[in-house]
């Protein structure tokens, strides 16, 4: 009887512990919703620790993704500090200065950013990262 009480009694304090971290955790997460930009979003902090790489796989299926890895090959290597010597196109993507402002992305050494204006570039104009490695493959340019 007493070890039925005392399991009966450790149930409910972690269950009731559980609610609480939730609560907490639901109250951090709404809090820091608030505070994001487009700039920045949610997924693209810092505080989540993935590679280029991985953060490009996250964001498109796998047909997508192999034609973005070649893309981002060609144009970059991977290296989100890429500068072109002939022009402004900067970073995995090499997007140049202007396209930056066309896609009203502020130009950023982090790869998340570059990886999200890439593909909205790469979206607008193309539709999808094959038909944009299609082009490039077709013109030595995207």
């Amino acid at each position: 009887m007493i070890i039925e009480v005392r399991l009966v009694v450790g149930l409910l304090f972690l269950m009731l512990s559980m609610l609480i971290l939730f609560r907490l955790d639901e109250k951090f997460y709404a809090n820091d919703a608030q505070s994001v930009t487009y700039t920045t979003p949610p997924i693209a902090r810092k505080e989540f620790p993935v590679s280029a790489r991985g953060y490009a796989r996250s964001m498109v299926s796998v047909d997508e993704y192999v034609a973005l890895h070649e893309l981002i090959m060609l144009e970059s290597s991977w290296n989100p500090d890429a500068q072109n010597k002939k022009s402004t196109a900067y970073g995995l993507g090499q997007l140049l200065d202007q396209t930056w402002v066309n896609l009203n992305i502020e130009k950023s050494d982090d790869f998340r950013i570059q990886l999200i204006a890439t593909h909205k570039y790469v979206m607008g104009r193309y539709g999808s990262w094959v038909k944009a490695l299609e082009f490039r493959k077709a013109n030595g340019y995207y």
